[in-house]
């Protein structure tokens, strides 16, 4: 409630010192005169500043445009690559190993992470030690 009443009283506080203002900017410039109220020139510089900062926004978001596409992509294939993990155990669980093993190699797949091989062949090692 008091930010609201402080907004309140900025706006008034600024409509009365805009209606006040009889100042004007005169700009000289051989052989140009250019003059213009205070109060447009300051509603200028504000319109000019968001108009600067939403141009730099949306070159920042265009820019970013392929770093989400990518980070997009990689949550979809960890998704795709957790569903396919959870049905493998689900399979081995049921006792169906050949299921279970396209799916972890499926899984395998979509991770893509160089710490998988070292946990493959553990487990691989695993297999043939209880065989």
């Amino acid at each position: 409630m008091l930010w609201w009443a402080l907004m309140l009283l900025l706006l008034v506080s600024l409509v009365w010192l805009a209606g006040n203002n009889q100042g004007y900017v005169l700009i000289v410039r051989t052989p140009y005169r250019v003059q213009i109220s205070f109060n447009f020139l300051l509603i200028l510089f504000v319109l000019g500043f968001f108009a600067l900062h939403y141009c730099l926004r949306a070159l920042h978001f265009v820019r970013n445009i392929p770093a989400s596409k990518r980070g997009k992509q990689k949550v979809l294939r960890l998704k795709a690559a957790n569903a396919a993990l959870l049905e493998g155990m689900q399979a081995l669980m049921d006792g169906d190993e050949k299921k279970a093993e396209v799916a972890a190699k499926l899984a395998h797949d979509l991770i893509q992470h160089p710490d998988l091989e070292t946990l493959v062949q553990k487990l691989a090692a695993n297999k043939t030690t209880d065989s």
